[in-house]
């Protein structure tokens, strides 16, 4: 005898039926868990290389990147490895990584790593930044980078003799008990990689002292002028102005053996018997394949012969 099923037992089948659909569906769903073990492997002047543990579930793996401090990450590309090199990228910063496990359909949680550093190649911008000579004391710095672990900066006199050597983490140092003389600075960065220190190539500067007047006089219409020579100096161009802090003029270069100049004119015009005129020196030096200037951080008057702090 045949049975029937009732609307009940209907219903429970459906049920059933559709609850099988939906554990079904869960399964192929499967959760993408992040990597695991994300590092550095290897570094180079423009890559870092990255490995990390494989993740359940993920057949490729989608790679980020961006340099510490930006806004937002770059694409990079993706594998279907456990390791990727990302390059084109600048030496000696400091990047964040990103790792994104996925099936090929959807993906899961980014893992990030965030000390991810290339070596360093060249210390950019290296320059001399003040030459404080009533103290004796030259500045020195540079484009500080992140990814730099530290900076070892040498002072030599123009007899290529070295005379003192430091190592600073920031971008700049200071030399004290400075004779008013060129001197040849060089600065390389250095990194430690996994137990290795990486130098850069070394960079180079000459650094030379504003001359120091020792005297100014006006008389008439002619301002004559007297410095103090320095050693290492292949020219001197000298700058007059009315203005305390702006407006100055060149108004006469001459070679390194002079030490003293007389002045009538400035862009042509004659000077006037009654004007205060504020005057500094700027000592040109070339060497080698170099050739640089003091820059002017101090400048004298003739009306009272002191000096003052140029505020430009």
């Amino acid at each position: 005898m045949k049975k029937k099923f009732s609307m009940k037992a209907l219903v429970v089948l459906l049920l059933f039926g559709l609850l099988t659909v939906i554990k079904v569906s869960c399964v192929q769903a499967a959760y993408i868990p992040q990597v695991s073990g994300l590092r550095q492997t290897e570094a180079g002047k423009d890559s870092v290389t990255i490995a990390w543990d494989a993740a359940d579930n993920a057949t490729e793996y989608k790679i980020s990147y961006k340099e510490m401090g930006a806004s937002e990450y770059i694409y990079s590309g993706k594998t279907n490895g456990t390791s990727y090199t990302v390059s084109g990228l600048k030496d000696g910063v400091k990047y964040y990584v990103q790792v994104v496990s996925s099936d090929g359909t959807k993906d899961g949680a980014a893992r990030t790593l965030y000390d991810a550093i290339t070596l360093p190649d060249k210390i950019e911008g290296l320059r001399q930044k003040s030459w404080y000579y009533f103290i004796h004391v030259l500045e020195i710095e540079w484009n500080k980078k992140s990814g730099v672990q530290g900076y070892e900066v040498s002072l030599y006199n123009s007899n290529g003799k070295q005379l003192n050597k430091t190592e600073t983490t920031s971008g700049m140092a200071s030399f004290r008990n400075i004779k008013d003389s060129v001197y040849t600075v060089q600065a390389r960065a250095y990194t430690t990689f996994n137990g290795t220190k990486y130098y850069s190539s070394v960079s180079s500067i000459n650094c030379i002292p504003q001359a120091r007047l020792n005297k100014v006089r006006l008389s008439g219409a002619k301002l004559s002028l007297s410095w103090k020579k320095v050693s290492g100096a292949t020219g001197y161009r000298i700058y007059v102005s009315t203005k305390k802090n702006s407006g100055y003029k060149l108004a006469k270069t001459v070679g390194r053996k002079k030490g003293s100049c007389t002045i009538t004119k400035i862009r042509g015009k004659k000077l006037k018997p009654k004007k205060t005129y504020y005057v500094y020196v700027v000592t040109v030096c070339k060497k080698g394949k170099q050739s640089g200037t003091s820059g002017a951080l101090y400048a004298w008057n003739s009306k009272n012969k002191n000096y003052h702090y140029l505020n430009r």
